[in-house]
């Protein structure tokens, strides 16, 4: 998903201290960058995390993963009473086993909790751009290329028309890998306006461009270079478009060890021996590699010769594995498959199709996934997958009876219901015909069994002392599940508790109301949820639980919100919050079909806080619905509400039962004070959790 524009209104840091506004709302920090963006493991380093809204008084850090100890490097007091902080130092030290790759973090501060940053943990030294706009000193023209050693992580930022270079020394035969970490850097960033579209370009000592590469890991370049002759060479980095924009940084890796973008086979199961194909500077090679024992989507590295190389993705899987066998390329030579089983194949070629001929039964419907393609993840093949079923051919021709391109990003599934007990084709291609070494896939091909899929909308929350907020927790119900789902969360910090939640069959989402006790400390922690239920399947019940998928806020063109996922709840015990408590009456609803209630609120301000606040029972915005935890039948009526408080206290909720609504116990509903920080942005803070009843 890219975001080509932002909207004007938001609050952009222009330097590191800014006036603060003389009745501030209590915002959460919206970091934007961090420079560097890379930080090399087994070194101890600094680095300055930057963004919008106030930096002040943050104590602490939360980094997904282990293997990063921090410190905040406390900031110079301000030249000027009642400035804002635009940014926090951080002291960091990375463990010599640290996990490569793209780390979260968080900043905890006395007032919020912050929005997700990122980091990247590498193995080869980081080097930072020797450019300073106050001496005029850059490196925008070969002349000026910074002088790195290989291998190592240059670091930098992509300014309008702004051309990075780098140069390094090479030998004959060296395959030398260079790798951009910048878009993807970006997705996750909250209010980023246009996003970098950046590209490499290689040149040798005489300045002849001799290789370039703009799109390989989504919007970000990869290119594999054999060096034909010792000497000199000069790598550029620049957005596609010459655009720029200050918060744009990146990591350039330089590398001349073995390195690999795919995995062939890219899946096995746990504990597995087998030999895989290494795609990238080393294709062709195969090397001896032992799959992890926990099931999922890992980063793994290979030894090739005595070196590691970089992370790349490998599935783990408990199906039965199998490759595909070429040639497979039309419906009479498919492929047989038993299914459940995971296939392994490659397209290889363009316009290369993959058959695979299974039998399936009237009544017991199949559900494909290939998992390939996803954007925000660790899967980073070059395949665009578009999946159908066919019919047996007919004198040469085959029925599609279902199809499917995009449901994962770019990855396709589909759950096919046979018409009849027989043998049916699976296919697969690349959407747009292409095909080559690195367009690998693994399709998951199982019975379609009953099971359920959660995410959650916020995914912070900071409450003061006495305080509560409101998560909403969706659930999507497949393959004919139709019961409850028990949510619950563990790591929540000191003196919070969550309300309890189960997500009736009749509703696919349900609300949960964090609170502080008036006595909780101030800290911070990130949470785990998990939903679970009792499922049967094949006549035997199970216990299934899944985790819940974060979903931040973020700006969309025009003042849109949206949401995108990332890796960590986080929740925090602040300082007391702009609305102190948001008090209900009554907290117990029974309605018959037809009927009203009203519902009183009383909120309690900090006595600085004066700013309007409105009320509300949904989450939404711009007229598009977020979190709903009412019932089916039940709406809340809007010219019978006083929702608009202004600067008053005193407001109600009216809420109606649809003559048709049906009987439902006991359904966690709450009322929102919404304090607005800009067009897009709002805090919301919750009454305690209202049982809604629906009597018959």
């Amino acid at each position: 998903m890219r975001r080509r524009q932002a909207f004007g209104i938001v609050l952009l840091m222009s330097a590191l201290w800014q006036p603060a506004p003389a009745k501030a709302q209590t915002s959460y920090m919206m970091i934007t960058h961090t420079v560097p963006v890379a930080v090399q493991r087994g070194t101890e380093t600094e680095v300055t995390v930057i963004g919008a809204m106030d930096f002040s008084g943050v104590y602490k850090v939360l980094i997904e993963g282990s293997g990063i100890e921090w410190e905040v490097v406390q900031p110079k007091k301000p030249a000027k009473p009642n400035t804002r902080i635009g940014s926090v130092r951080l002291k960091l030290k990375i463990a010599k086993d640290a996990a490569l790759g793209v780390r979260e973090f968080r900043l905890a501060s006395n007032r919020c909790i912050s929005s997700t940053g990122q980091l990247v943990v590498v193995d080869d030294p980081v080097v930072g751009e020797k450019e300073n706009n106050n001496t005029k000193e850059n490196n925008n023209t070969i002349d000026k290329a910074n002088a790195v050693a290989v291998p190592c992580v240059a670091t930098g930022t992509i300014t309008k028309e702004d051309l990075d270079h780098f140069r390094f020394r090479a030998r004959k035969g060296e395959v030398v890998a260079f790798e951009v970490q910048c878009a993807r850097l970006q997705d996750k960033i909250h209010d980023l306006r246009p996003h970098a579209d950046p590209m490499i370009t290689l040149y040798d000592e005489t300045g002849r461009e001799v290789a370039a590469n703009d799109d390989f890991y989504f919007s970000d370049p990869l290119l594999l270079y054999t060096i034909p002759k010792d000497g000199d060479y000069i790598v550029q980095v620049r957005d596609s478009k010459y655009d720029g924009d200050p918060r744009w940084t990146y990591a350039l890796s330089i590398s001349n060890r073995p390195y690999v973008s795919n995995a062939y086979p890219m899946a096995g199961n746990p504990g597995e021996k087998l030999d895989v194909e290494v795609i990238g500077s080393q294709t062709g090679v195969k090397v001896p590699f032992v799959a992890p024992r926990q099931t999922g989507v890992h980063a793994v590295q290979f030894n090739i010769g005595g070196q590691l190389t970089n992370p790349t993705a490998f599935i783990v899987t408990s199906l039965p594995q199998l490759l595909e066998s070429e040639p497979n390329d039309d419906p009479e030579k498919a492929q047989p498959v038993k299914i459940p089983c995971g296939i392994n194949g490659r397209i290889g070629k363009t316009r290369d199709l993959d058959h695979f001929v299974f039998a399936a039964q009237k009544g017991q419907p199949i559900e494909f996934e290939v998992m390939s393609r996803r954007f925000g993840t660790l899967l980073c093949s070059s395949l665009d997958a578009m999946l159908d079923v066919l019919s047996m051919p007919v004198k040469g021709k085959s029925r599609v009876l279902a199809s499917n391109d995009d449901s994962y990003g770019k990855d396709s599934s589909l759950v096919f219901n046979p018409p009849a007990d027989g043998q049916y084709i699976l296919r697969i291609r690349d959407l747009n015909s292409k095909g080559g070494n690195t367009f690998v896939y693994h399709i998951r091909a199982d019975l379609a069994r009953p099971d359920f899929a959660l995410r959650c909308d916020p995914e912070k929350a900071m409450i003061g002392p006495g305080s509560s907020t409101a998560w909403y927790v969706h659930v999507v119900r497949k393959n004919g599940f139709s019961g409850p789902v028990k949510i619950d969360a563990k790591g929540l910090p000191k003196g919070v508790k969550v309300s309890p939640l189960t997500i009736p069959p009749a509703m696919t989402q349900g609300v949960l109301v964090l609170t502080a006790d008036a006595s909780a400390p101030r800290d911070a922690a990130i949470v785990t949820l998990f939903g679970s239920a009792e499922i049967n399947r094949e006549g035997k019940v199970e216990k299934v639980v899944r985790p819940v998928q974060a979903n931040q806020e973020i700006y969309m063109p025009g003042g849109g919100r949206s949401v995108f996922n990332v890796n960590m709840f986080a929740v925090a015990v602040t300082e007391p919050s702009d609305i102190l408590k948001v008090d209900v009456k009554p907290t117990k609803i029974t309605l018959k079909p037809g009927q009203e209630v009203k519902i009183d609120v009383t909120i309690q301000r900090r006595a600085d806080y004066t700013n309007p606040v409105n009320l509300d029972v949904v989450l939404s915005h711009l007229r598009r619905e977020f979190g709903n935890p009412l019932p089916p039948g039940v709406t809340m009526v809007g010219n019978k509400s006083k929702t608009a408080l202004g600067k008053g206290n005193v407001g109600h909720i009216v809420l109606r039962a649809a003559p048709d609504a049906k009987p439902i116990d006991n359904v966690p509903i709450s009322v929102l004070a919404h304090v607005s920080i800009n067009f897009v942005v709002k805090i919301s803070y919750s009454s305690e959790p209202i049982l809604l009843t629906i009597t018959k």
